[in-house]
């Protein structure tokens, strides 16, 4: 439990429901020195205890102690980690101090920390589009191409005075058509930046579902309800499998799509149908509590618990990043990458930022994991922001390759923070043997000027 918040709400409450802290010691049944040390975030409090004092309090416990607070929590601490608010002498161990007492400045601060992180996402994923988006390549050749054919026919009309009637006639002709051409171009790259999602977080399909699944934290609870009492045969393949899942889980999802803010194009619908669609098979090859008991025995052991379940790695590494938040459990974050490192999942941590869009950092664990096929790696990696993770990657083969054929593979990588890496067995351990690695999210947006691996200048404004 996060003390901070907990001794702050609990201060908070008791003060404005006019009860002394000697009265409520006494209905709770401690000493009133105890509860001052609970209120001042001096003492832990147990889950019995905080429940008592929920009900002196007349609120729900989770008001006191929510996942939404916790997930806050983190989004603050990232804000306070951040290196351009360095001079400030922000402290992130008083997040908690201020999400307790202040829970609305609270949420203003995270606001505006995640709308600037949006904008400036856009503005990476616009500058990617600019550069790599082929429509818009060929719309910019034909506008250099029809430019020069118009600078070459004025000038030839402006140079030779002389010209017969009839070439000047051409040249003209060639200036209106090709003024014509140019206008049809700059028509179209307007309609083109008309629909291109210039106002919105999510300006690609992929983008628009990974806010929804962002929004739901990676945990669908009407899926999850609606395949519980699906049950299929331990040998069942993976078109049976699907099959089972789409029967349960069919209205669920749409349901889900319908209601979704996040999910605007026609595109982004049938992307969140298919990745709903696996979510919902995932949870039927792994049932939700059997899964989160046999991870938590093998201590969240990729490798042990993909042969203990009888199911692939990825299955497993999606499954983690859905179960419910829960006290001693690790929050994981989880993305995929081909072999050309474009990333084709992810799932998202506060703080875990892997590049959408572009050229990648090659320091990330999952960049070497592709040489080792079937071996699980792991990396304790660091951010310029000063945020530390924990990576476990595994490179599987995909596709059939026969005699003659390449042999493809996906890179899969759980992230988790350090924090939470101790709840694992790939903690970096008591005295931090696990070395830890710098790394970045992108060259192009990343400070680190010294890095050997960086291609082009360090950037100054992160």
């Amino acid at each position: 439990m996060v003390r901070s918040i907990i001794g702050a709400r609990i201060r908070e409450r008791r003060r404005a429901i006019g009860i002394t802290q000697t009265e409520l010691a006494r209905r709770i049944g401690i000493s009133p020195s105890y509860l001052n040390l609970i209120e001042s975030n001096k003492r832990g409090v147990g889950e019995r205890l905080l429940g008592s004092i929920a009900r002196e309090l007349s609120v729900p416990l989770e008001d006191l102690d929510g996942a939404a607070e916790r997930r806050l929590l983190d989004q603050l601490r990232e804000v306070a980690a951040d290196p351009r608010l360095g001079g400030l002498g922000i402290d992130g161990n008083e997040a908690g101090e201020l999400l307790g007492r202040y829970p609305a400045w609270a949420r203003a601060i995270e606001t505006l920390a995640r709308s600037e992180r949006e904008l400036a996402a856009m503005v990476r994923a616009m500058s990617d589009r600019l550069t790599h988006d082929p429509f818009l390549g060929e719309a910019v050749h034909r506008m250099l191409t029809h430019t020069a054919a118009l600078r070459s026919a004025s000038e030839i009309l402006t140079e030779v005075p002389d010209l017969e009637p009839p070439q000047r006639e051409r040249f003209e002709a060639i200036l209106a058509t090709e003024s014509r051409r140019l206008s049809d171009v700059g028509g179209a790259l307007a309609a083109y930046f008309d629909r291109s999602h210039t106002t919105r977080s999510a300006i690609t399909p992929m983008d628009e579902v990974d806010a929804l699944f962002e929004a739901y934290g990676n945990r669908f609870d009407a899926i999850e309800t609606a395949v519980s009492g699906v049950r299929i045969a331990d040998d069942a393949d993976e078109p049976a499998l699907a099959a089972a899942a789409r029967n349960a889980a069919a209205a669920a999802i749409g349901a889900l799509i319908e209601d979704a803010e996040e999910i605007e194009s026609e595109a982004a619908r049938s992307r969140a149908r298919v990745m709903l669609l696996r979510y919902a098979a995932d949870a039927v090859a792994l049932k939700d509590d059997a899964f989160a008991a046999d991870a938590h025995a093998v201590g969240y052991d990729l490798d042990l618990l993909a042969q203990r379940c009888g199911q692939p790695h990825d299955r497993v590494c999606r499954r983690l990043t859905s179960l419910e938040p829960a006290a001693g459990r690790p929050r994981l974050g989880y993305i995929a990458r081909n072999a050309a490192g474009v990333l084709i999942d992810c799932i998202s941590i506060p703080g875990f930022a892997p590049a959408r869009h572009g050229e990648a950092c090659p320091l990330w664990v999952d960049c070497r994991a592709g040489g080792f096929p079937g071996r699980t790696l792991r990396q304790r990696a660091v951010f310029p922001t000063g945020l530390g993770f924990v990576f476990v990657a595994r490179a599987r083969h995909v596709g059939q390759a026969g005699f003659g054929q390449p042999v493809l593979h996906v890179t899969d990588l759980l992230a988790m923070d350090e924090h939470d890496a101790t709840l694992t067995v790939y903690g970096p351990g008591r005295n931090n043997e696990l070395t830890a690695e710098a790394v970045g999210t992108s060259c192009r947006i990343c400070p680190r000027e010294d890095c050997a691996h960086r291609v082009g200048e360090a950037s100054d404004d992160h």
